[in-house]
């Protein structure tokens, strides 16, 4: 017979939505320098569904990781431990990035790509403008530190440190 106390649950419950809502986004830098490599005719379709999923399923997900992270910090009485309120900060930075900084990005490159491959002449490389180019340099450092940010926050969760 499987016993499962509600810590463990909400714990299962915190955990997956981690997972959900930086699991994607990790990889996001990666995916988006192949489709502009291999495909760039789909970057404006790509970063439109980078957009959505930040707007849906990810900030959903961010919301479950505070209200899951807050019952269980709540439960074990780890309010006053530094690892929680450094992760609480490291959440609200992420989400402040995500809807601050990368999906605004992530709209305004959707829509030169779709401009700029609409005025496309001959069937040779991409090379997109300037303004492009600074907008996919701003995604992939926002990328970056969001990126650490979510392993120094698995840092503090796992290790703990006093």
């Amino acid at each position: 017979m499987l016993a499962l106390r509600l810590y463990d649950f909400v714990l299962w419950i915190h955990v997956a939505a981690v997972v959900i809502a930086f699991g994607a986004p990790f990889i996001y830098p990666i995916i988006l320098a192949r489709v502009t490599n291999a495909n760039p005719e789909a970057l404006p379709g790509l970063l439109n569904a980078m957009t959505h999923a930040g707007r849906t399923l990810i900030t959903v997900a961010y919301v479950i990781v505070f209200l899951a992270g807050a019952y269980l910090a709540s439960d074990a009485g780890l309010w006053s431990e530094h690892w929680v309120s450094g992760s609480l900060i490291i959440l609200i930075l992420l989400v402040g990035l995500s809807h601050g900084l990368a999906m605004p990005t992530e709209k305004k490159l959707s829509a030169i790509a779709t401009d700029e491959l609409a005025k496309r002449s001959g069937g040779g490389p991409m090379t997109f403008s300037a303004e492009y180019e600074k907008g996919y340099r701003k995604l992939n450092a926002v990328s970056l530190l969001s990126n650490v940010l979510v392993l120094i926050a698995l840092l503090l969760m796992i290790v703990q440190p006093s």
